[in-house]
């Protein structure tokens, strides 16, 4: 059987511009993921949803997977992410660690591309936010408790295209370090005709009594799994211990 060709489409945790010495970490060094042979043969598509950290020196670590529309494509998407480098995301001209959120895309080349069992997030950049929702910080930067007053994250939904338009309703919780959920969106989407995703941006306001730490974000389509990411929020960030954090998750 010829092998197909497959598409990998990844979060780029870029730099923002408007900061000075603050940028986001840039990617150095990418490997693709080898699909095992059995997968291939399957045809089968869909995404993974992984989440870590990138450390001051521009290794991802803490990775685990959150959500995939196959099991079988988890360790091919955690091997190849695990041997990804980056160049250090900066706050004020020093490295700094962030919160990565990474969407590994499996997509064959043929007539049927885009064909997903069912809608899973592709892509989950989340930022810090002014009492606008204009981001005040480059993805990934953890969300500073008294001073960024909402969280912002531009997702994109990837979904089955069909001939005709139509809505999905969407919903986003947001769970605490010790399993609190808040609702923080839920809203019918419109999906156009053909479509292969949807992009939609949740502006939530962070609470008061929100807790430091680690939190995920969990969304569902039509009230089923669609993934997740996380963000990562403190009083002050760089004495919090978000290392620490993840290893107990």
């Amino acid at each position: 059987m010829k092998r197909p060709a497959l598409f990998f489409g990844t979060l780029f945790l870029g730099a923002v511009s408007g900061f000075a010495q603050t940028k986001g970490a840039e990617i150095q060094k990418y490997q693709e993921a080898v699909v095992p042979e059995t997968l291939l043969k399957s045809q089968l598509q869909g995404n993974v949803l992984l989440v870590g950290r990138i450390d001051k020196q521009g290794q991802i670590q803490n990775l685990r997977a959150l959500a995939a529309s196959f099991p079988g494509f988890i360790d091919p998407a955690i091997a190849a992410v695990s041997a990804w480098r980056f160049k250090p995301a900066m706050r004020d001209g020093k490295p700094v660690e962030i919160a990565a959120n990474v969407g590994v895309r499996f997509r064959v080349k043929n007539n049927k591309r885009g064909a997903i069992p069912q809608p899973i997030l592709g892509d989950l950049p989340v930022f810090p936010a002014d009492a606008s929702g204009t981001k005040t910080a480059p993805e990934g930067f953890p969300i500073r408790r008294g001073i960024d007053p909402k969280l912002r994250a531009d997702a994109v939904l990837d979904v089955e295209p069909q001939s005709k338009a139509r809505k999905m309703t969407v919903r986003v919780e947001a769970t605490s370090p010790t399993g609190r959920p808040y609702i923080v969106f839920e809203s019918p989407v419109a999906v156009p005709a053909n479509a292969a995703d949807v992009r939609l941006s949740v502006v939530a306001p962070v609470g008061a009594d929100w807790e430091e730490g680690v939190w995920t974000l969990r969304f569902l389509a039509d009230g089923r799994e669609a993934g997740g990411g996380q963000f990562w929020l403190a009083r002050d960030p760089s004495r919090f211990d978000f290392a620490a954090a993840l290893r107990k998750q």
